[in-house]
């Protein structure tokens, strides 16, 4: 224990979860991706530990970096065959020196996890299961840095060392999330990346054959450390690869082909809770109240149309997925991070539903565009047909829809009562297999 206080005190250990929290908490606490709708950081358990290790692109580096330098230690200070001939083992002075890193490392990681988790508790936030992988593959990737970071520093104690790993391990882990995405890189060389892909919800959920597949790549990379670090001859160097390899050869397999199978919903936060024929998620479930008459309303309205929608449901997609069409037609979708949505209650709620005729727009993540402003106008005019007046469209918006939602409202009221039906029909179908120009259907009718 005595040996232990040392190493804290007299390595720069104490430090590492100084920088870590310095840049992590900086960074949280400020303006990005991770303070936006139900997928916040502080929003539930699980975003809490995801965001956590989407972080740790920027917190391996000084990881590795800090290791590096510790490991390099011994050689650079002229003491090695000075310690090789004491009675003491060198595996137990490289464990207390490891130790000494790893946990005081661990600990800065989970005090960054508990400050977010600390919040989801605040505010009653759902408790599931599904964060406690997540955790686990943070705790042993910062594990494995300290052990690389070593280990890497005892092999090569050069002055160059310490930066050039923080470099290749900060690249690393910023092509590795860029590639996750703009899809530049295979889905497997996106997933061998230390800091998790950005989170795109509250609930997507790992699956479990990419959970398996990284824990065996960090464990691959920590068992590659640590041989570094106790190798005495050039053979049990060259025998660390084969830890990496064995998690390469584990991982590979396992990874999905695509993106869109990374992910599986939490059932638990996906679970739906109904008022009627309206159902939100058991995250969301404080927003019933809200949409429980709004809803009931607009599938009392979309009555007037074949194959209309009897269900209002919270959809666990992602917001803005890139997955479009064909939607089920029985049921009306709704998002809670849906900006149409928000902060809507009653009749305007109401009316955001009746969008589309009771549809998700088809422009996915794309924003603007002819494409994009014609489906917008096309949505807004069949809301109006629903409810029975015409209002135009806030002038505030750029490019403004008015002269678009315009002509079509005054086509479509010029067509006799049961061919306005059939052209909003239409125009839902469309919508509904995001095939076809909803707007041109309203101006000329279904051809």
């Amino acid at each position: 224990m005595s040996a232990f206080r040392i190493e804290v005190r007299r390595t720069v250990a104490p430090w590492v979860p100084v920088a870590m929290l310095a840049v992590s908490l900086g960074l949280l606490l400020s303006r990005g991706p991770w303070n936006y709708d139900s997928g916040a950081w502080n929003a539930t358990w699980l975003t809490a530990v995801r965001w956590s290790r989407y972080l740790l692109v920027l917190l391996w580096p000084i990881i590795v970096g800090a290791a590096a330098i510790q490991g390099m230690r011994d050689v650079r200070a002229g003491v090695g065959e000075l310690f090789s001939s004491t009675p003491r083992p060198a595996g137990q002075r490289a464990r207390t020196l490891g130790l000494a890193l790893g946990l005081t490392a661990v600990a800065g990681y989970l005090v960054l996890v508990a400050a977010g988790v600390g919040q989801v508790v605040a505010k009653g936030g759902l408790f599931t299961t599904a964060w406690m992988m997540q955790l686990v593959l943070g705790v042993l990737s910062v594990l494995a840095g300290v052990a690389l970071g070593l280990g890497l520093g005892r092999l090569l104690p050069y002055p160059i060392t310490a930066p050039v790993l923080a470099v290749l391990a900060l690249a690393g882990g910023l092509f590795a999330q860029v590639s996750g995405t703009n899809r530049a890189a295979p889905n497997a060389v996106v997933l061998l990346g230390i800091g998790q892909v950005q989170p795109r919800g509250p609930f997507d959920q790992p699956r479990t054959a990419v959970e398996i597949g990284q824990l065996s790549w960090v464990l691959g990379l920590a068992a590659a450390g640590i041989l570094l670090l106790l190798a005495s001859s050039a053979r049990t160097k060259v025998l660390a690869l084969l830890p990496v390899a064995a998690g390469l050869a584990v991982a590979l397999p396992l990874f999905p082909a695509t993106p869109e199978d990374n992910y599986a919903p939490d059932k638990t936060a996906a679970a739906l809770v109904c008022d009627g024929p309206v159902c939100v998620t058991r995250l969301h479930e404080d927003w019933l109240s809200t949409v429980a008459g709004p809803g009931k309303e607009a599938l009392r309205r979309l009555e007037k149309l074949p194959q209309h929608p009897t269900r209002v449901e919270e959809s666990a997609e992602p917001y803005r997925t890139t997955r479009v069409g064909p939607r089920d037609p029985s049921r009306l979708l709704i998002q809670q991070d849906d900006y149409a949505l928000r902060d809507k209650s009653g009749p305007g709620l109401t009316m955001a539903m009746l969008s589309g005729a009771g549809t998700l727009p088809c422009h996915a993540l794309s924003y603007g565009g002819e494409k994009n402003d014609r489906e917008d106008a096309a949505r807004w005019v069949m809301a109006q047909w629903l409810l029975g007046s015409y209002t135009p469209p806030s002038s505030q918006r750029q490019p403004p829809l008015r002269p678009r939602t315009d002509s079509a409202w005054a086509a479509l009221k010029a067509a006799p009562e049961a061919e306005q039906t059939i052209r909003i029909a239409a125009a839902r179908q469309a919508e509904l297999t995001c095939t076809g120009d909803p707007l041109k259907i309203l101006l000329e009718g279904a051809r």
